[in-house]
């Protein structure tokens, strides 16, 4: 890096409060920056992507996501093909990982990759995805936005080299600012991306606050550029109707908790198997994969298309979400449309298309939920049931198990649709479905905690070694065994020959510990046989050596031994520390630490 380069890049550092306010202070100040420049990408991805829906199967008779009766059938079969053709194209010749749903990538690259992705991601996924979904593809644009947004805070930690902490938690605060931004939704931004992390209900704490820093500011650029302020906008008659006072409603929310779990395991089940099944074409280039995806998906929309009722399987899946909270569809076209979504998803990403998940799952879940609400509103009419109450409560609770996010799903229905009116039903289904789904989940590079994350593996170390002091693992009764200093080195060969010990606590008449000798030490003269009854102990013993008390923690310990390049320290009594009472080793540490870590991941702690 040339001086002016270095000059410049510390200047930024300073200008953003990165050198004086310490690591908040630092997250803070880059993540609004970060989150200008998240707000941006999502304005021109949303830009480029409608740009393409207008632009390709307009030619066909296509404006919706369904088929009108004068479509042009051979454009519906060869737009998404051809466009899964030119993204096959674009992802094997310059970023093979720009195929599949964005979020995966992201979580893949904080696990396992701390945080670093390659500049170039921020323009072939953004338009890879717009290319998916402008053609046709059932994809939604949660997973793109959130690998370019991921993309942004990796580049930009890049450059001003920051550490991979720093550069994970702007992996993180990036991912924040599209989903926040896109889908005009700051809060349930800002927790998705350290929730999505893992499959159990835990969140990546130390980047909660700079996701939601970057993600208020992507947002408010994203609104005053665009002018939007709701992802699904909500006819007022339908909006005032969406409420939650008749507890018996409850029982038929529980219902519709189990089915979101079994369609959520064939969603999930069908996705892979797609995926599956397009891996082993060995035979087929990996750049023709996405353009049979886009045939087949071709093929699939035209076979619905007179059953559907004006409506389809196309784009991400928002008009399907609108018409399922109006209550518009029979109970026989939301069925239709359901299992045709489930196809038309896996068609266009798991072939190795390049697109998200998460508006798809959403239209899935409020087919799901308008299906058990009309269905409950013909059989208990009693109970005066709105199916656009359960459509909407299909829609995050569908989510929130299939994704593991049942916190930032429950906010993000909520801010996109503009309803708070559902959170009880809405907690209800989605933590029920989270404890029916726990063996699965879309994202298949998530782990199960911080615990089993490559990420904070050194982390969590220190963290659990911290939270274990010496006393839980020294036996205190356990005497070790102590060499006078003035004993000879005949003496001193007797008791190491009796011992199990490496290393010896030196003391003087009184028992005061006053110097160490270790195996080490006397190997270099234990063969010298004249001498053994001449040297005494005090001549090669090591004086004042570092030792631990009993409320030390272990991380402590496991510093000092590093430190001081040994395998054993003395352990002394808390109020005279020159009295031995036990001796600590790297194997007690290890063992303790082991046994810790399987605990917690048994739920025992």
């Amino acid at each position: 890096m040339s001086d002016k380069s270095q000059a410049l890049r510390l200047k930024i550092v300073k200008l953003l409060g990165l050198t004086s306010l310490g690591h908040m202070g630092k997250w803070v100040g880059t993540a609004g920056v970060i989150g200008f420049c998240g707000g941006l990408a999502a304005v021109g991805f949303d830009w480029l992507t409608h740009a393409l829906k207008e632009k390709s199967l307009s030619n066909a008779g296509v404006v919706g996501e369904g088929l009108p009766g004068d479509s042009v059938w051979w454009l519906v079969l060869l737009v998404p093909a051809l466009g899964g053709l030119l993204v096959g194209a674009m992802i094997q010749i310059w970023a093979p990982e720009a195929s599949g749903h964005g979020t995966e990538r992201l979580v893949g690259a904080f696990h396992t990759l701390n945080g670093k992705v390659r500049k170039r991601i921020v323009f072939i996924k953004a338009i890879a995805s717009a290319i998916t979904i402008g053609s046709g593809g059932s994809a939604g644009q949660e997973g793109p936005v959130a690998q370019i947004g991921g993309g942004v805070g990796s580049s930009f930690s890049d450059a001003l080299k920051l550490s991979d902490r720093d550069r994970r938690v702007f992996l993180l605060a990036g991912a924040a600012a599209g989903v926040g931004a896109l889908f005009t939704a700051p809060l349930g931004g800002a927790l998705f991306a350290p929730e999505v992390l893992y499959r159990k209900p835990e969140f990546e704490g130390e980047a909660i606050i700079p996701c939601i820093v970057s993600s208020i500011v992507a947002y408010t650029t994203f609104t005053f550029i665009t002018g939007r302020e709701r992802a699904i906008e909500i006819a007022p008659d339908v909006l005032s109707g969406l409420s939650f006072h008749e507890p018996r409603e409850l029982l038929i929310y529980f219902a519709l908790a189990l089915l979101c779990a079994f369609v959520g395991w064939v969603y999930i089940s069908f996705f892979g198997g797609t995926h599956r099944a397009f891996t082993r074409m060995k035979k087929v280039p990996p750049m023709f994969k996405p353009a049979i995806g886009g045939l087949a998906l071709g093929a699939l929309a035209l076979a619905i298309a007179p059953l559907a009722d004006g409506h389809g399987i196309l784009y991400g899946g928002y008009e399907l979400m609108r018409a399922s909270i109006a209550g518009a569809l029979s109970l026989q076209v939301l069925a239709i449309l359901l299992i045709g979504k489930i196809l038309a998803t896996s068609f266009s990403i798991a072939s190795g298309g390049s697109g998200g998940v998460f508006a798809p799952s959403l239209a899935i879940g409020a087919l799901l939920g308008s299906m058990v609400g009309t269905a409950a509103q013909q059989l208990f009419p009693e109970l005066g049931i709105n199916p656009s109450s359960f459509a909407l409560v299909g829609m995050g609770g569908f989510f929130a198990g299939v994704a593991k996010t049942p916190i930032a799903s429950i906010i993000m229905v909520c801010e996109m649709t503009g309803s708070y009116e559902l959170l009880a039903p809405l907690m209800l289904v989605s933590v029920v479905h989270m404890l029916l789904a726990q063996r699965w989940t879309i994202y298949e590079t998530q782990v199960d905690s911080p615990v089993d994350s490559p990420a904070h593996a050194g982390d969590f170390v220190v963290d659990v070694l911290e939270r274990m002091s010496v006393e839980d693992v020294v036996d205190p009764e356990r005497h070790p065994p102590l060499v006078s200093a003035n004993a000879t080195l005949r003496k001193a060969l007797d008791i190491v020959s009796t011992s199990r010990g490496t290393y010896f606590p030196v003391v003087d008449d009184s028992e005061n510990m006053i110097g160490i000798f270790s195996l080490s030490d006397i190997r270099r003269i234990f063969r010298e046989t004249d001498v053994q009854d001449l040297v005494i102990v005090r001549d090669f013993m090591v004086e004042n050596p570092a030792r631990v008390k009993m409320k030390d923690h272990l991380g402590e310990a496991l510093r000092l031994l590093n430190e001081y390049s040994i395998h054993e320290l003395p352990v002394v009594d808390s109020n005279n520390t020159r009295r031995v009472i036990g001796m600590l080793n790297r194997n007690n540490i290890g063992a303790a630490y082991h046994q810790r870590l399987r605990e917690l991941k048994l739920g025992k702690l």
